[in-house]
């Protein structure tokens, strides 16, 4: 009789456990085309079971209904953002700071998954900026083993946070999970960028199992430099022999030697950024036009792999 309630109890749990999967959010606002390659960059690379959730906050109708149309063609979830949450402080905000800012709307919608949807999960969360791309094989499960929270570690005049652009939560082991928040604004007297506010949840919570990753920052005008504080390196001349030591595949090396302007790769070059995809820097459209030709040709060599 104790074996069968056993086996019963066990087959009523087994379908839970098996559900149990990443929830990837990220944030569309004007780019149609990079959820189809962040769709297809998570098929080709991601080796857990994942849902990718795609939330919408285009205020153009025809970038509004372009992002849900490449969600029902790739059967991605898509959820639509209240746009009444940009019209109020969703999250606190400064006497004289602009509702409608790029990293107020953008710190609203990552709260506003949060709390409709991330913190329910008993799983990973990653949260992604929509012109952030996984570019090699990764396995989030294996990579957040033993750890709470993990993500790339801003320090500025004595504030540490965790960045917005990619981050992975844990939701069945943060402690105190439903304090995080990751506003921007001013953390005491310092001026902060978006998630600059995960100070708080770091402080306040000692015992947070914390893992965090290094970055490289290209910047192929000025005389070709490339920045990393994970690897104590402020703006040296890079050249293919240095690339290569730092771990950069020939397709990579091939994008940067290129040309391509402002971009970086993250997490062991896993991950790479466009960077400035929604155009809050107001560059112009040959810019922009330029360096997708350049992102596109990359995507296309890294996705044949």
């Amino acid at each position: 009789m104790k074996s069968l309630r056993f086996i019963v109890l066990i087959s009523l749990l087994f379908p839970v456990i098996m559900q149990a999967k990443v929830l990837i959010f990220t944030y569309a606002y004007n780019r149609p085309d990079f959820v189809e390659i962040q769709h297809k960059t998570f098929q080709k690379f991601l080796e857990d079971e994942y849902e990718f959730v795609v939330f919408n906050d285009a205020v153009d109708s025809s970038l509004y209904r372009q992002i849900h149309a490449i969600c029902v063609q790739y059967n991605i979830r898509c959820i639509d953002i209240p746009q009444a949450i940009h019209d109020q402080p969703y999250l606190p905000r400064e006497p004289e700071e602009w509702y409608h800012a790029p990293a107020v709307r953008n710190v609203n919608v990552v709260q506003y998954s949060l709390n409709t949807l991330g913190l329910a999960h008993d799983d990973v969360v990653m949260l992604i900026d929509s012109d952030m791309f996984l570019v090699k094989k990764f396995n989030v499960s294996r990579y957040m083993a033993g750890y709470d929270l993990a993500g790339l570690k801003c320090l500025k005049e004595g504030v540490t946070y965790i960045w917005i652009g990619i981050a992975f939560l844990n939701m069945a082991t943060m402690p105190n999970k439903t304090t995080i928040n990751f506003n921007c604004g001013r953390v005491g007297k310092v001026s902060v960028d978006a998630g600059g506010h995960t100070h708080d949840y770091l402080v306040s919570n000692p015992q947070v199992r914390a893992r965090y990753f290094d970055n490289f920052y290209i910047n192929c005008y000025g005389g070709n430099t490339i920045t990393s504080r994970a690897h104590n390196m402020q703006d040296a001349k890079y050249n293919t022999q240095l690339l290569r030591r730092l771990g950069f595949n020939t397709i990579d090396i091939d994008l940067i030697e290129a040309g391509a302007h402002r971009i970086e790769f993250l997490l062991d070059n896993h991950f790479f950024h466009y960077r400035s995809g929604t155009n809050w820097n107001h560059q112009s459209n040959k810019y922009h036009d330029a360096k997708t030709r350049l992102f596109k040709t990359f995507i296309q060599k890294t996705l044949a792999l």
